[in-house]
């Protein structure tokens, strides 16, 4: 992307300016009281006098107003010490104009000045300035006296300690909503000479001793074993950095094998970026994004990182990807998301204290760590503690991990800012220096030393010591931000690399900043490299030789903020097109999609956004791909007339259906709003291909909040399917169907499905797809629902061959979450044949399945059914214990798909155990939820126990064969025969 369009062109500047008003008072009495000839005489000298004041102390006279004049400070080049010498100028103006009044031959003027200062925008030819300071200083000199100056508060605040000034008034300035403080310089307060010398660099860390000698004793008992953890907090440039560099140099660990983790800004929206970040550093990108296990696992052994197969494979998965993944296959129910999730961050912990050395972990700016990096520190921190590791952590506030001891860092002392300042001047201070900076930087570290720094540069040491308090003041700096705009500007001409690498990041490659440039600024580049280190502006970057980065996080923010943001669009543009044609090296997605933004390309931003949740869905890392899907909304809403906008909305809202799901829950109102307004889209869109929207489809019915209307969308979901091409398609509509139909007992329905989808079947396929279907196969599922709906039906041949089939297949898969569904069908479908031993027998298989893969809800199903089992066979207090508890955890995850069945075996423990008024409270709960809910399947089976129950309670007789007729009726309504005899034979037995 070469040629004339890529030099750099700056469209303009943001800088501090101060700017000076003088105005004639009464120029046309004067005019007209005086010869023409004379006064114009008189007024050109006054304009010449004025012009080599103000460009004697460095200002530039923009314009001749006929009776008065403009000037700037700070503008065109910019200097540290713009306002002091404005209103320096301003004073003399005055003074110019008393002693020029007394000329003869000339007409007596007197000046109004008026001076301002404030952030502006420089056009890039030079004939435009904008901003408050030119308004506000014309405003001013209006006000002011004749031979007077008056000063705004910003330029006050300046250069206070400079000039001796007197307060006048609030004044209301037209055009300024609020009054303006009115400051009159009286004249110039004594000081010293100036001198420009290089000021010292590399002072030493002083006034940290105390947190020092702390990490030194955290390191000591980290290093004969017993872990420990360090979070160092402060304020951004309080030295949190410096003092972590300070501990490794004092151990003598500079170029030992600890391990860096860096976290970013513009990266939070990326998973685990700081561990990738330092992986692709120590083993190289190519291979993590390879995704072979074996390699990486050998990779990281060749660097003392030894790990097992199992952590090998999760982070190879995790950073490799998986081509087969897409986001047309991203379904709500992928149930192995958190295990997987769980396996990474277990295998990023072992890959961190891997070997058996003392290890010092860094982790640097947590405050800007994504939740998923949080987690892992959680897990690192806890791990650490019977290791010999140190972690320390830095933050900006309380982000930092809770189980780190705290290590608050304050401002620097009176001692410690005495040592500061005398490595940086070079000798002793001069007296009053110290009290001066700390005054002004608060006990910053970083301000302190570039405050210093820029009145070294400045200022030599005089006899009259004494003098320097007044005259050491901000140079036209009021924040540690302006000292670092002045650094910036110090550097000359690679300034502009410096602002177009800030464009890029606060890390940035040689290699991109190359493409960027062109003619002469690509053939300065290495010379302006040298000259932004040399000026401590960038230093070499930590990943690679092609790399640097901002020296501090402030500078590049500094440098970045210097930039107009026509000038940042148009570098960020010019960025987002090498990425979009792939022609510079691959950067995360989230980077891509925030260059593209910050760039108004609102469809690769989107495109690029979309990619980056994707990949973060897929690494189970639903609140960074929330973040990205927040920005892709955004700029899909600035697509308003793109002719795919709809398609893009429709990926966009299957993705955060995902994430939906996945943070708040299948039941959440989010969930449910955004599946509902997808299929409407689909429903007004005729032209829709439903197919590929199978997703969205599955989500809308997964979330529906009842089985009644999760039927009703099972059956629109089927029909609209059945014309479908693709047999996996057909085959998950069928999926959907059956599962619901059973439930709702549509027996025949759920068997017809089963039937007309096992029959589409294919084992390659399912073995792509069963992570994104229900995180299960979708023929262990068929088999299993038949089984069951079989049994209902009375038909017991098949139903004993259908569950069988189910558990062989299940076994054949390997798949650990189509196991635990099959055996979970085997235990409903023992359950309801009360052949308890073979309920407690699958129940133990499930249960070590699930703990060995943390499967929560599996572990709660197993005790649920195994207590159960135990407490109708052999012990009931102890079956009633571990059912209460398989209970609890239950409750806890917010899932119970079989309420219906599990309230019964809550009521059959209650009754064995003695209780059977209590045993009714559940039966009728149950009965309420059902016909609430449509879950019907079971509702005459809970008729039934409940007609049983009060006959033993000695309830009304009619009461009881009410219910046995209820059961009755709504067994045969569903053709549940099997149901239907028992209810009929209690009504008989009973009464007759």
């Amino acid at each position: 992307m070469k040629g004339s369009d890529s030099q750099i062109q700056l469209g303009g500047e943001r800088r501090q300016v101060t700017a000076v008003f003088y105005d004639i008072v009464g120029s046309t009495e004067l005019l007209l009281s005086n010869d023409p000839e004379k006064y114009l005489r008189s007024i050109a000298s006054l304009h010449n006098s004025s012009e080599d004041i103000i460009r004697r102390h460095g200002g530039n006279l923009s314009r001749r107003l006929g009776d008065g004049g403009c000037g700037y400070f700070g503008y065109p080049a910019q200097v540290e010490d713009a306002a002091e010498m404005a209103v320096q100028a301003a004073l003399e103006l005055i003074e110019m104009a008393t002693r020029q009044s007394h000329r003869p031959r000339t007409v007596p003027f007197k000046l109004r000045v008026g001076v301002a200062t404030s952030v502006v925008v420089l056009s890039s030819d030079g004939k435009d300035i904008v901003g408050t300071a030119p308004i506000l200083a014309a405003r001013l000199q209006a006000e002011a006296q004749p031979d007077t100056v008056l000063v705004a508060e910003a330029t006050y605040q300046l250069t206070r300690n400079r000039f001796d000034y007197t307060f006048l008034r609030d004044a209301a300035l037209k055009g300024f909503s609020e009054p303006s403080a009115l400051w009159q310089p009286l004249a110039r307060s004594p000081g010293s000479l100036r001198d420009r010398s290089n000021p010292a660099r590399g002072a030493p860390m002083g006034g940290r001793e105390k947190e020092l000698a702390r990490l030194t004793i955290e390191w000591n008992a980290a290093s004969s074993g017993a872990g420990r953890s360090v979070a160092v907090t402060g304020e951004a440039g309080i030295g949190k950095s410096r003092l972590v560099a300070e501990l490794r140099r004092s151990l003598g660990r500079e170029n030992d094998a600890d391990i860096l983790l860096q976290c970013d800004a513009r990266m939070t929206g990326e998973p685990m970026q700081p561990l990738i970040g330092f992986l692709e550093a120590s083993v190289g990108k190519d291979v993590l994004q390879r995704g072979n296990a074996p390699q990486l696992r050998e990779a990281l052994h060749g660097i003392g990182l030894p790990v097992d197969e199992r952590a090998a494979r999760a982070i190879a998965t995790f950073t490799g990807g998986d081509s087969r993944r897409k986001a047309g296959n991203i379904q709500v129910a992928d149930l192995s998301g958190e295990a997987f999730r769980k396996d990474v961050i277990r295998a990023a912990v072992q890959i961190l204290c891997a070997g058996e050395a003392a290890k010092l972990i860094v982790i640097e700016d947590v405050h800007w760590a994504d939740s998923m990096t949080l987690t892992m520190l959680e897990h690192l921190v806890s791990h650490a503690r019977h290791r010999p590791v140190l972690v320390v952590q830095t933050s900006r506030g309380p982000t930092a991990v809770a189980a780190a001891e705290s290590l608050p860092l304050q401002g620097l002392g009176t001692a410690a800012m005495k040592s500061l300042v005398a490595s940086v001047w070079g000798g002793a201070p001069p007296a009053g220096l110290v009290s001066f900076i700390l005054q002004q930087c608060d006990g910053l570290p970083l301000y302190a030393k570039e405050l210093a720094l820029l009145l070294r540069s400045r200022h030599s040491v005089a006899p009259a010591a004494a003098s320097w308090t007044k005259l050491l003041v901000e140079e036209g700096v009021s924040s540690l931000n302006d000292l670092l705009a002045v650094k910036l500007a110090k550097v000359g001409s690679a300034r502009r690399v410096a602002q177009l690498a800030s464009v890029i990041g606060r890390e940035f490659s040689v290699s991109l900043l190359n493409r960027l440039l062109d003619g002469a600024a690509a053939a300065s580049l290495e010379a302006d490299l040298a000259a932004l280190v040399a000026h401590g502006v960038i230093e070499q970057g930590a990943t690679s030789n092609d790399a640097f980065q901002f020296r501090h996080v402030l500078q590049h923010e500094a440098t970045y903020g210097s930039l107009l943001r026509t000038d940042r669009r148009r570098f960020h543009k010019r960025i987002a097109q090498l990425l979009s044609e792939e022609d510079v090296p691959s950067v995360p997605p989230a980077v891509a999609a925030w260059q593209c933004a910050e760039a108004g390309l609102h469809l690769q931003a989107a495109q690029f956004a979309m990619k980056a949740a994707e990949a973060c869905v897929l690494r189970s890392a639903m609140r960074e791909a929330r973040q990205s899907l927040n920005l892709c909304a955004r700029e899909i809403a600035a697509m308003r007339r793109h002719v795919d906008r709809r398609q893009f909305l429709l990926d966009l809202l299957q993705l955060q259906g995902v994430v939906a799901t996945a943070l708040e829950g299948e039941g959440s109102q989010l969930a449910r709003r955004t599946y509902a307004r997808a299929i409407s889209l689909l429903k007004r869109d005729g032209s829709a291909n439903r197919e590929e929207r199978l997703p969205l489809y599955w989500g809308w019915w997964f979330t529906a909040p009842n089985i009644s209307l999760q039927q009703s969308r099972a059956r629109v979901l089927v029909s609209d399917m059945e014309g479908a091409r693709d047999p996996e398609t057909r085959l998950q509509a069928y999926h959907c169907g059956w599962a619901t139909s059973f439930h709702a007992g549509h027996h025949d329905y759920c068997l017809d499905c089963v039937g007309k989808g096992i029959a589409l079947y294919d084992a390659e396929r399912a073995l792509r797809n069963r992570a994104f279907y229900g995180g299960h196969d979708a023929k262990v599922c068929g088999l299993g629902e038949s089984a069951l709906s079989y049994l209902l039906t009375d038909a017991h041949e098949p139903s004993e061959a259908a569950i069988r089939q189910c558990l062989e297949w299940a076994d054949r898969t390997e798949h650990v979450g189509s196991m635990v569904h099959a055996l979970y069908y085997g235990i409903v479908l023992r359950r309801c044949q009360q052949r308890y031993e073979d309920v407690h027998s699958l129940g133990e298989r499930m249960l070590a399945l699930a703990d060995e893969n943390g499967l929560v809800a599996s572990q709660a199903r197993a005790n649920m059914y195994c207590g159960w089992a135990e407490a109708m066979a052999s012990s009931p207090e102890r079956g009633a214990a571990r059912f209460e508890e398989g209970l609890r955890l239950q409750k806890l995850t917010g899932t119970d798909d079989n309420l219906s069945i599990h309230s019964d075996m809550h009521s059959e423990i209650l009754e064995r155990m003695g209780d059977p008024g209590a045993a009714v409270v559940p039966i009728e709960n149950a009965i309420a939820l059902g016909r609430k809910s449509g879950q019907w399947f079971w509702l005459a089976e809970l008729y039934r126990r409940r007609a049983h129950l009060r006959l033993a309670l000695g309830d009304a007789p009619a009461r009881a064969r009410r219910d046995l007729r209820y059961a009755l009726q709504s067994a045969e309504t569903q053709g549940a025969e099997w149901l239907a005899k028992r209810a009929g034979h209690d009504l008989r037995h009973h009464f007759g």
